[in-house]
C-alpha cells in the first residue's frame, strides 16, 4: 500500500489518485489529525483512515510518496506557546522522521527532498555547472558593490508570512534602499522573452513555457493566481535535456519543477523546487503529464514490493 503525506488542500495530490489504485493507497492529511489515528511501537506502526475505513501497517506499506505535510490555516503563536501549535509540531516532526526512517531503508517515492537538500544556496553553485545563472548575492550589513550597479531583484528564500499572512513576492528593487539590519538575497534581472518550466521525472521531462509578457510583474506565481494563464508544451534541445539530467544527477534528486528563463534562445536558471506543484500543468492530463508521474510513483512502488525492506 501506498502511504501519501500531505494535506486537505493539496489538489495535486487529488489529480494523481485519479491515476493510482485508491484502494492501495492511504492518504494522510496533516491538517485534519481527527480524520486518522496512529500508533507507532517497538515492533512497527499502524495508520488508520478512519472516515474512509482504510489502515496501513508496517505488514502492508509498500512506499511512501512525500507531498505537502503542511497548515495552511496559519495561527498566531503568543509568547509562550499554544497548545494548537504544539499539537502541529509533535505531530509534524513524528511524521517527518517516520520519513526520514523511510528513507534510509530505500521505500520513498520519486521525492527524496529531506536527504540531501540543496537550498537555494546550494542550488545556484551547482547550477553553474550546467547552464546560464545571472549575478547573485545573499547578503546583510553591507551593500556589495556589485549593487550599485544594473538592475536587481529581491527574492524570498523561505515561504515566511512577513505580517497578517502576508507573503514576499519575487520584485524588482534599488538595492541601496533596503534596510542592511535584514538579511537579502537578490539576483541580477533577467530580460527573457518567456519563462519555462520543466517537471524532472525520474530521467524524464516535460517542459512548457508563457511569454514574459503575460505576467503582470517578476513573480509568476501571483499573475498565476490572479490570473491563470495556459501554458502549452515546448521543447527542449538535446543540449538543454543533457544540462538538466546533469544537474539532477550532481545533486541526487530523481524529481523536481525546474523555473527558468529563456533569454536569446538559452536557458537561464532560477530555481529548483524537488516538490513543487506541477498538475496546475496539465490538470485534466490531456498531455500525459499526471500519467508520467503517477506510472513513475507505481514502478517504484513495483521496486519496493519485490524488495520488501520495512
Amino acid at each position: 500500500m501506498i502511504f501519501i503525506s500531505t494535506c486537505s488542500q493539496d489538489t495535486t495530490t487529488d489529480i494523481v489518485m485519479k491515476e493510482l489504485d485508491a484502494d492501495d493507497v492511504l492518504r494522510f492529511n496533516i491538517d485534519k489529525p481527527e480524520d486518522h489515528a496512529w500508533d507507532f511501537h517497538r515492533d512497527g506502526f499502524r495508520i488508520a483512515d478512519k472516515i474512509g475505513g482504510k489502515e496501513i501497517t508496517d505488514q502492508t506499506m509498500t512506499s511512501f510518496y512525500l507531498r505537502k505535510p503542511m497548515y495552511f490555516d496559519r495561527i498566531d503563536v503568543p509568547k509562550y506557546g499554544c497548545e494548537e501549535n504544539w499539537r502541529r509540531e509533535e505531530t509534524k516532526e513524528l511524521f517527518s522522521d517516520f520519513f526520514r526512517e523511510c528513507q534510509s531503508r530505500g521505500l520513498v517515492a520519486l521525492v527524496r527532498s529531506q536527504s540531501n537538500k540543496y537550498g537555494k544556496l546550494r542550488q545556484l553553485i551547482a547550477a553553474n555547472n550546467h547552464f546560464r545563472v545571472a549575478p547573485w548575492h545573499f547578503f546583510h550589513g553591507e551593500l556589495p558593490d556589485e549593487l550599485n550597479r544594473g538592475r536587481w531583484v529581491v527574492k524570498p528564500v523561505t515561504g515566511t508570512a512577513v505580517g497578517k499572512d502576508k507573503m514576499m513576492l519575487v520584485r524588482a528593487v534599488d538595492p541601496a534602499k533596503l534596510d542592511l539590519s535584514y538579511p537579502w538575497f537578490v539576483q541580477e534581472r533577467i530580460d527573457g522573452e518567456e519563462e519555462v518550466t520543466v517537471v524532472y521525472i525520474d530521467g524524464r521531462t516535460y517542459a512548457a513555457s508563457a511569454p514574459r509578457d503575460s505576467f503582470g510583474g517578476e513573480d509568476s506565481r501571483k499573475s498565476l493566481m490572479e490570473n491563470p494563464t495556459s501554458w502549452p508544451r515546448c521543447a527542449l534541445s538535446t543540449d538543454e535535456e543533457r544540462a538538466i539530467k546533469g544537474f539532477m544527477d550532481e545533486t541526487g534528486y530523481r524529481f523536481g519543477r525546474f523555473d527558468f528563463i529563456r533569454k536569446d534562445g538559452e536557458l537561464w536558471f532560477l530555481e529548483l523546487n524537488p516538490n513543487g506543484q506541477w498538475a496546475w500543468l496539465d490538470e485534466r492530463n490531456e498531455n500525459g503529464l499526471v500519467t508520467m508521474v503517477a506510472d513513475a510513483i507505481k514502478s517504484e512502488d513495483r521496486a519496493h514490493r519485490e524488495n520488501p525492506s520495512l
